[in-house]
């Protein structure tokens, strides 16, 4: 463990001290000082990676009943909440994708399709992996992405006219648009899942925020920023020119691929029936025009969740046959339990250790406490308020897993807005958004971790390309949640 690390670990733990040692100030509850210890201990041991950032979200588990602020049972129910299994049925539906080969055929479509210049093909690739993203984990889609286009950039490099930034700008390219296309959808990156629990934890009252209503936000976002992020790079490397070798490689992989399999059919079936389960659970209104939700004309409206689709789904995964099951290597239905194994359940716990810290600062008035501190900033216009939460959460992100990030900070925007008088979603979202718009270092997001670690760009560059991107990212968020996500929210 090197010396940062040791600092972290006990670092954590002396602060962790103090507040159980301390008197609660006038106002907090005693059990409310020693969540907050709880919460800063956690925040401290993930930032420097003390222990693995997976075996931190288990904290609560640990220390919550040993400490008086959550029982062993509300401690535990969050790591088994409805969003915690959606995103874990989500993980098993694109581990399937992943192993029909479906989401390299995808991606191979869309890019055949765009043209060979080679700033199409940096937007070609910058769509597919968009896209992808939205279904899939980031990272996996940028390793699947990765070997593709290192054949293009090693064919560009044998090209006596070739551009000598086009190999780090498509690198680069990938990256970002993988983390732009995961805010796409709820379960496109586990921030997104972190924010609907958390949301649900802290204001049951409240309208659920489901896998449609998060589309309706990100989806018109992503298609507004992915091809501002492209302009950005292309400009910034001064990418332009035809290349002609990329189609020659892209056919091939094309070939390669050969016809649709029988498992690629049935998991494309599957992975239709989740998001047509996900998108039309609940009536969907049209001004005076409702489209009724199958949970309602089934009756069980209040029953059911996205979370009862996606594990509905995973059943069926490990239910139907692959139809390639003679092949080498294949499984014998669409989902095996070996594959099922290797999906990331760690980032699943992360989820469920944010929902316990939630759960905490709720159950012991830490958040009410909080809140009335910082309800000054009720007094600002909500412009400023909007840049100073994504300005924060963009720049901490960068030395932060985004999960984690998510996890610490969600939980006391909630409590700001309440004790602000505004909307908690009109806090929440952009902060949740920002949390995966970190393009600076490779600490950042795993998807910028995965292109540091091809070798193909460095720590420099990234830093020099991302930190414009970054203050160009608060400015335009700032702008898309003012004019068009907070009118929304408002209706």
């Amino acid at each position: 463990m090197n010396k940062s690390k040791v600092i972290g670990f006990w670092g954590g733990i002396a602060i962790l001290l103090i507040l159980l040692i301390i008197p609660a100030p006038q106002g907090m509850q005693p059990e409310a000082l020693r969540a907050l210890g709880v919460a800063l201990l956690m925040a401290i041991w993930w930032v420097t990676e003390c222990i693995p950032i997976y075996a931190t979200a288990f904290v609560p588990i640990a220390l919550f009943p040993l400490l008086g602020i959550l029982d062993a049972n509300t401690t535990t129910e969050n790591y088994g909440h409805n969003y915690v299994l959606m995103l874990l049925g989500g993980f098993f539906l694109a581990k399937s994708i992943e192993l029909s080969g479906l989401h390299k055929r995808v991606a191979l479509y869309i890019i055949s399709k765009l043209g060979t210049s080679r700033k199409r093909i940096i937007l070609s690739f910058m769509i597919a992996t968009a896209f992808l993203s939205f279904w899939i984990a980031n990272v996996a889609v940028v390793l699947l992405m990765l070997p593709i286009a290192l054949a293009i950039v090693d064919k560009e490099e044998e090209n006596e006219e070739r551009n000598p930034k086009f190999g780090l700008a498509m690198m680069l390219a990938i990256a970002y648009a993988a983390s732009i296309g995961g805010t796409g959808s709820l379960i496109g990156t586990p921030p997104n899942m972190v924010f609907a629990g958390v949301f649900a934890k802290a204001f049951p009252d409240l309208p659920e925020i489901d896998f449609l209503e998060w589309m309706k936000l990100g989806t018109p976002i992503v298609i507004i920023i992915l091809p501002i992020i492209w302009f950005y790079l292309t400009r910034y490397f001064k990418i332009k020119g035809n290349f002609a070798g990329s189609k020659e490689i892209i056919n091939r992989e094309i070939e390669s691929i050969g016809k649709l399999s029988v498992m690629e059919k049935r998991v494309l079936a599957v992975f239709i029936f989740t998001a047509v389960g996900w998108i039309f659970r609940r009536d969907i209104i049209l001004d005076s025009f409702v489209i009724p939700g199958w949970s309602s004309v089934l009756g069980i409206k209040d029953y059911v969740h996205d979370s009862t689709v996606a594990i509905i789904s995973a059943l069926l995964l490990f239910a139907i046959p692959s139809g390639i099951a003679s092949q080498p290597n294949k499984p014998k239905t669409l989902l095996d339990w070996r594959s099922a194994a290797q999906v990331p359940w760690g980032v699943v716990m992360i989820v469920g250790g944010g929902y316990a810290i939630a759960d905490s600062f709720n159950h012991t008035g830490l958040a009410t406490y909080l809140g009335s501190i910082l309800s000054f900033i009720g007094e600002y216009p909500m412009i400023i308020i909007l840049l100073a939460v994504i300005f924060l959460m963009i720049f901490i992100t960068e030395i932060n897993s985004n999960t984690a990030t998510a996890n610490i900070f969600l939980p006391v925007l909630a409590a700001m807005a309440v004790a602000g008088q505004m909307n908690p979603l009109l806090l929440m979202i952009p902060a949740t958004f920002a949390c995966s718009f970190s393009f600076m270092l490779p600490s950042g997001t795993g998807t910028n971790a995965v292109i540091f670690a091809s070798n193909r760009v460095s720590i420099p560059d990234m830093a020099k390309c991302g930190v414009g991107l970054n203050l160009l990212c608060v400015l335009l968020l700032t702008m898309l949640m003012y004019l068009y996500v907070l009118p929304v929210l408002s209706l």
